[in-house]
């Protein structure tokens, strides 16, 4: 190797790679500090758009139809237990609570159920969602599991009281949020009077002593 190709050699070693967005970036005549800035950029859009999308999945937990499905729930799962468990208590002033609160979810079980029928075109009996009635299993399970429990201990008026009042005061929460999602004149007017009839009936629960 003579002089000349080896102060080539060395000359072509000493000069820098040619750098990884001489690409589309390259073409643009950008300076390092701009294509990192709008590589940036890019990354961050990427991360609002799947924000974005997250957070309309988890809001559409609680749409119109999505509501209606977790009180038709609700409300049948609320009646079956107060069939079990109004029979065992002793103080006949609880049964007869029991026995009012039955009555005023029967009404508006009917309503949701019709509504679910005649405004959503539903006749499958099934919520929408899977996971809604997995929910609203577990949350049957619970309440049962509790009540079964003061049973068996001997204090099952305190806490058919103290459960049924709990589950009002939910209830009456769920169908308010109902209220203010549905544009369906029937439902809206059939769960405005059950609120009505369930804030009546919650301080009786609420306030009651076990004789």
């Amino acid at each position: 190797m003579d002089n000349k190709e080896y102060l080539e050699k060395i000359a072509s070693e000493a000069r820098p790679n040619k750098p990884a967005t001489s690409g589309f970036l390259g073409k643009l005549g950008l300076s390092p500090l701009m294509k990192k800035l709008l590589i940036g950029g890019v990354v961050l859009a990427f991360l609002i758009i799947i924000l974005g999308a997250a957070l309309g999945g988890g809001g559409d937990k609680n749409s119109e139809r999505d509501l209606v499905d977790k009180l038709s729930l609700r409300t049948t799962n609320l009646i079956t237990s107060i069939e079990k468990y109004t029979g065992k208590v002793k103080s006949s002033s609880l049964r007869s609570m029991g026995n009012s609160l039955k009555a005023f979810l029967n009404q508006a079980n009917y309503a949701i159920n019709s509504s679910l029928t005649n405004d959503f075109g539903d006749t499958s009996g099934q919520p929408q969602k899977e996971q809604t009635g997995l929910d609203e299993e577990t949350w049957a399970a619970d309440l049962d599991a509790a009540l079964e429990g003061a049973r068996l201990n001997g204090i099952l008026d305190r806490a058919y009281a103290r459960e049924y009042a709990y589950q009002i005061g939910m209830l009456i929460d769920l169908e308010n949020d109902t209220i203010k999602k549905t544009n369906k004149p029937d439902l809206k007017s059939a769960l405005e009077k059950s609120v009505n009839d369930l804030d009546q009936l919650y301080p009786q629960f609420n306030n009651f002593s076990a004789e």
